[in-house]
């Protein structure tokens, strides 16, 4: 009889045994499962998940961005994610936000479109421990870690130079602005403006937005144009201004009419060579977004960061325009 207990103990002994065993194994798998959903591999080694936070997915100047970010994340072990709005759309790039805070990212790199609006958010995210770098576009009076970008103000007071060097300080000036809510290209109309206020021979004549659409810019520098024939220089402060203004003098057949554009679309490269658009400054977005995730890397590894780290502009005329395939 003590025998069989003793079987029957040590039978129940190994069963509880096993169960115990087994259920420290599925609990180390589960928690492993968890760890990799949120970015992290499961294998003990931590390996940062970042988000970068468009204004627009899949637009060339967005695209250069994320090239830069993927490179250097690959270089330094970091996983990446890229979101953004298909359409430029403030409260998508909010709604992003937000959600990347809920998943409890790393770290967040996004365009600070709007800072009344996206302060309280990005002070948010630093709240909850998740440091965020602005790019392009800044927050200044947000908790963010840095800004990564061009200074665009002084962006703007080149493309005052460019019309002056243009026009020789006479002409009247029409601009087509990416958007009125976003601070970068506000910056950038306020620099043009400081540039040509000297000259009494320029007049601006009227400002519209295209809001970062190329079938707004057509449409709104045509109406620009047809309600102000005096016109004789055009100016695009975001990418895909320049091509819209183009396409909308040929369709009036204002062959005359003088083109100032922004950035480096290959569309607009191809006119500087033809001679249709007179010049371009270009950023440099695959800069931007290598030293953003560079810059995270370092904050990760304990190192203090600048307030600032502004990325140089380049005049991109006929005589070196395909230079601007590489920025």
């Amino acid at each position: 009889m003590d025998k069989k207990w003793l079987a029957g103990v040590t039978v129940l002994f190994v069963l509880l045994t096993y169960l115990f065993m087994s259920f420290a194994h599925h609990s180390s798998k589960m928690g492993s499962i968890v760890k990799e959903l949120q970015g992290r591999p499961g294998n003990g080694e931590h390996r940062y998940h970042i988000v970068l936070i468009e204004q627009e997915r899949y637009n060339p100047y967005w695209v250069r961005v994320e090239k830069g970010a993927e490179q250097a994340a690959k270089e330094l072990g970091i996983d990446i994610e890229f979101a953004g709005a298909i359409r430029n759309n403030m409260e998508e790039q909010l709604s992003l936000l937000e959600k990347a805070i809920a998943a409890r990212v790393d770290a967040i790199i996004v365009q600070g479109l709007n800072e009344e609006s996206f302060t309280p958010v990005i002070d948010k995210a630093v709240r909850r421990g998740i440091p965020v770098i602005t790019i392009d576009t800044d927050a200044p009076g947000s908790k963010r870690l840095a800004y990564v970008g061009t200074d665009n103000e002084a962006a703007g007071e080149r493309l005052g130079r460019l019309i002056v060097q243009t026009t020789g300080g006479v002409g009247k000036i029409g601009v087509i602005i990416g958007s009125d809510q976003a601070e970068s290209q506000l910056q950038r109309l306020n620099g043009l403006k400081k540039a040509v206020a000297d000259y009494k021979g320029l007049e601006l004549v009227e400002v519209r937005s295209s809001n970062i659409s190329h079938m707004q810019a057509i449409q709104q520098a045509a109406n620009m144009l047809m309600r102000h024939p005096e016109i004789t220089i055009m100016v695009g402060t975001s990418a895909t201004d320049a091509m819209g203004v183009l396409q909308a003098a040929q369709s009036l057949k204002r062959d005359k009419l003088k083109i100032i554009g922004f950035d480096n679309q290959k569309e607009t490269l191809d006119a500087i060579t033809r001679g249709q658009i007179e010049a371009s400054v270009a950023q440099q977005p695959f800069l931007m977004g290598q030293m953003a995730v560079q810059l995270l890397n370092e904050h990760f590894q304990g190192k203090q960061l600048e307030p600032d780290y502004f990325t140089d502009v380049k005049v991109l005329d006929k005589s070196n325009a395909m230079e601007g395939e590489s920025l």
